[in-house]
């Protein structure tokens, strides 16, 4: 059930994401602060890729162990 709830928050990242979730940036004061939530959102994502392919190892395991 791990493995399910962490694919699950990551698909809803990813909808939040793409429905304008970094829409933040686009009011930065700063170079700075662009350049800071841009290096910050690259790492999130790089999270969210391991997490999204450990969860799906851990299912396809699970899966593959029952038969």
């Amino acid at each position: 059930m791990p493995s399910a709830f962490a694919l699950t928050a990551v698909i809803v990242f990813w909808i939040v994401g793409a429905a304008g979730g970094i829409g933040f940036l686009h009011d930065a004061e700063s170079a700075m602060a662009m350049l800071t939530g841009l290096h910050l959102m690259l790492a999130v994502v790089a999270v969210s890729i391991i997490v999204t392919v450990l969860a799906l190892m851990d299912l396809v395991h699970i899966t593959t162990a029952r038969k």
